[in-house]
This record gives structure tokens, sequence and C-alpha cells, in this order.
């Protein structure tokens, strides 16, 4: 379908629809698009989009749950993974207010101890066979790529560089690198800083001179 249904620039009517297809209330489309309730009934009708039956508040608790989730799904497993309001709201994911009516009604728990950098990364680095480990926690992006996002004491860390000051018991040097093929590798032995990365060359030039001298197959 072509050409403009009473909006204004910026909002599609086929963006409109798409936002009405997916349960979004005409308060949401307003406070993302800026259009008027008019442009929204006029997509709404151009697109033969019928009204939602009822309202959130007049279905049973169970489909409350269902249709709240199916319309913030990111926000629900965001909390029910134990993630704060702040948190949720710092990563795009949903505005406060959004986030207090999810949790609320999920009947989730008010606000946790925020977790440690040390619970953070046991919770989410996962062990892989050959001595790897991966990422198995929030990520940049909502579909699961990007850099991991380490949250702790309602800050967001490096895990790399949290991992690394854990097992050498100091901050790392420039920056954390992985020293295997493994994609996105996190364990320990397998992080390397400038301090190790000079070390090795080091080692690596001492091995070249001892076998220049004393042959490659030297003792």
């Amino acid at each position: 379908m072509t050409g403009r249904v009473g909006r204004k620039p910026g909002a599609l009517p086929s963006q409109i629809a798409a936002m009405l297809r997916a349960g979004a209330t005409y308060l949401e489309i307003k406070a993302r698009y800026g259009v008027s309730t008019s442009s929204i009934s006029a997509a709404r009708k151009a697109y033969r989009i019928p009204l939602a039956p009822r309202a959130l508040q007049d279905l049973p608790a169970e489909q409350q749950r269902d249709a709240i989730t199916a319309r913030y799904p990111a926000v629900a497993e965001a909390l029910q993974g134990g993630a704060t309001v702040a948190q949720i709201e710092a990563a795009g994911l949903a505005t406060r207010t959004v986030i207090y009516k999810v949790r609320a009604v999920l009947e989730l728990p008010g606000e946790r101890r925020a977790r440690t950098v040390t619970e953070t990364l046991a919770r989410y680095v996962r062990p892989c066979p050959g001595g790897h480990a991966r990422w198995d926690g929030p990520t940049a992006h909502k579909d699961g790529t990007g850099q991991p996002q380490l949250w702790a004491h309602n800050r967001r860390y490096t895990p790399r560089r949290e991992i690394f000051r854990d097992h050498h018991g100091r901050a790392p040097q420039g920056r954390v690198t992985t020293t295997c093929t493994y994609p996105g590798c996190l364990a320990a032995a397998h992080l390397a800083d400038d301090v190790i990365r000079r070390e090795r060359r080091q080692a690596q030039q001492l091995d070249a001179q001892y076998a220049a001298i004393f042959g490659p197959d030297a003792p």
C-alpha cells in the first residue's frame, strides 16, 4: 500500500500498523513516533487492524502474563534473569514505567541485592571442552550478538578484563586478547595483556637465538 495516512513526517502508516499488530498501545506508538491519535486510527482502519478485544487489566491473570511477555519479551527475560530496573533501562530495552509494569504483571519481587562481579561471572561464564570458556549472559545486541555485557554493583564491566584480574591478581595492562582460536574464549588461562604478550615475544626470541647457536634439536 502506498501513500500517507494522516501522519506526521517520519512515521509511515506501515510502521504504525506493525506496532498495532504487535499489540502496542496508542500511547506507546505516540511515544515512539510522535504521531497523533487520529494518525494511528487512520492507519488502523487503512490496514484493517481490529481493536484489541480487551485492555490488559481486564484479562485473567494468566492471560495478562502471557500478553505482557509476548509484548515485552526482552524485558520479561531480563527481569526473570535477575537484571535490575536500572540495568534494563540503561540497555535501552524499555522505559522505567514499562519495566515496572512488566514486573508487576509477572508478579516478580522488587529489586534484589546487586550481584558482585564474581557472582555474575560464575553465573554466565560456561566451561567448554578443551579448556575453553564461553559467555552465556547479556550481550550488546538484543539478538545475542555483540560484546558480552557484565553488570554488577549496578555498573557495567568488561568480562575479559575482570576474569584476567581475578586470575592474575592484578589489573591488565593494555588490551586483553585471547591466545587461542576458540571464538570469544573467556578461559582465564587463554587471556593475555600487553605484559604477557611482551614476555612471550621475549621468550620466543630467546628460543630462536638458542636454536640458532646450538641447533634446533639442542636440549
